[in-house]
This record gives structure tokens, sequence and C-alpha cells, in this order.
């Protein structure tokens, strides 16, 4: 085993360092309310679009082309000038009110991309990849609007995919979703006295 993982290690390229890297540090960064944190979730995204489409893996590529998309939001959101201090853009709790659709979005993308998946992939393990890819759709949209719940559902996606490289032997995958998850975690101690 310990073998198998210096070998994955070390035919690991330059973009998935590049893409792990800026990832992990992009979450910290996030964290800390950067700004910094939005070009790197793009750089970290765009490795994972090129990383994709060379292993022929369509449904992730496009789920990172939506994240790039979700993270310009995120870099406009958390850039624009604001009038005044009382208009900047705080840490928040989610609205009552766009739970169901938050609900909504999770069980009707789980069965939908699960379906597609169980349908039209070799995926083995095709609505807990949709539940997870749904929960990462929703934590990436919560980030750019700074609500805290963002923390929970990237645990939830982070820990289902931990499972899943866990269960194919993708050791450095492991590694990364591993710190992902302990980032999460920080993120959301970290956020939680700071809600307005």
């Amino acid at each position: 085993m310990f073998e198998e993982f210096l070998r994955q290690v070390a035919a690991t390229t330059w973009v998935q360092w590049l893409g792990m890297t800026t990832g992990l540090v992009g979450v910290w960064m996030s964290i800390k309310e950067k700004i910094a944190a939005w070009p790197l979730f793009i750089t970290c995204y765009g490795c994972y679009v090129y990383i994709s489409y060379h292993h022929g893996l369509i449904a992730l590529m496009g789920m990172n082309i939506i994240f790039i998309c979700i993270s310009l939001y995120g870099l406009w959101k958390w850039s624009r000038k604001r009038r005044s201090e009382a208009d900047k853009l705080r840490i928040s709790r989610t609205q009552p009110s766009h739970w169901p659709l938050v609900l909504a979005s999770l069980i009707l993308g789980t069965v939908g991309l699960g379906w597609l998946l169980y349908t039209k992939s070799t995926s083995n393990l095709p609505f807990f990849d949709a539940f997870a890819t749904c929960c990462g759709f929703v934590a990436q949209w919560m980030l750019s609007r700074k609500q805290i719940e963002t923390w929970l559902f990237w645990v939830i996606s982070d820990i289902i995919y931990l499972l899943i490289f866990l269960q194919a032997g993708d050791w450095p995958s492991v590694i990364l979703f591993s710190g992902f998850i302990v980032l999460a975690v920080k993120g959301w101690r970290d956020w939680r006295p700071l809600i307005h």
C-alpha cells in the first residue's frame, strides 16, 4: 500500500500539483475572507478542467467549468465597492426562505445527475457522486455569498469524495480531501463568531 502511494505521488503531474495547491490555499484564504481566494479557485478549477478532459471525465469537467463561473461571481460579489461599511458583504446565515430552494436543488440535482451517471456512464457510485457534486455546487454558491453553511456542505461533499477516492485507492486525492475536510471544519469554527 505504501509503495502504491509513493508511485501515485511520483506520477502526479505539475498540473495536478498546481490544482491541489491552489485549491488548498484558496480554501485557507476564503476562511480568512481574502479576495485572493477567488483567483486561486479559478486556477484550481481550470487545472481540473484540463485534468478531467485529459482523462475523459466529461461530467467532472463540466462541474469545474460551472465552478469557474460561480467563482467569477464570488470574485465580483466579494470585490464590489460598497458605499459604506454597513454595505460590506458580511458572514451571515442562509435565509430561511432560501432553504426550500437549497433542498429542492439537492434532491432534484442528485436524482437527475445520479440517473444520468447511472444510465449514461460507467460510474460505480452514481448517486453518491451526484449528491456530493450537488453539495459542492450549494457550498460554492454559499461561499460566494459568505454564508456560514457553506462549510457544512463542503464537509459533506468532501467526506463522500474522500470515501470514493479511498475505495479507489487514489491516495493523493485521499490526502487532498482530508485536507479539505480539516479546512472546512476550521472555516466553520472561524466564521461562527463573525456571523452578522
